[in-house]
């Protein structure tokens, strides 16, 4: 068998554009003031249980009275299915009180920390930080 450089240049440069997707998911510390949390009031109006994370989408009411939409970025499906969460522990109109650690560039999203529903904690990850 003898070495043919076309062949393994081909193989290398394969084998390295199937690693770029690994390179492609970032730490939340990327996006989010790890050191920042902002607790709210809100009312779901959707929670996506899809990969690669679960989102909740709600409303709160700003200082003016104004309804803002925000959106609170979670764990994957099956790790809040671990937690006892399924694709309908929050419906549209549940009122929650939330915990995020907000987006560093001042939009309405942030990663989720805390979520309680009538006085119950349903999720409390508020030791999430720099490990992220």
């Amino acid at each position: 068998m003898r070495f043919n450089l076309r062949r393994s240049c081909s193989l290398l440069l394969g084998l390295l554009m199937s690693s770029v997707p690994v390179l492609a998911h970032h730490g939340s510390g990327v996006s989010y003031d790890m050191k920042k949390q902002i607790t709210m009031t809100g009312t779901v109006t959707k929670l996506q249980w899809a990969n690669p994370h679960t989102y909740i989408m709600y409303t709160v009411k700003d200082d003016a009275g104004k309804v803002v939409l925000w959106g609170a970025e979670s764990h994957p499906p099956n790790q809040m299915a671990d937690r006892g969460w399924n694709s309908t522990t929050l419906k549209p109109g549940d009122v929650i009180v939330i915990t995020v650690l907000p987006s560093k560039i001042g939009t309405t999203r942030g990663l989720l920390s805390k979520v309680v529903m009538n006085g119950k904690v349903l999720l409390d990850d508020t030791g999430r930080g720099a490990q992220e």
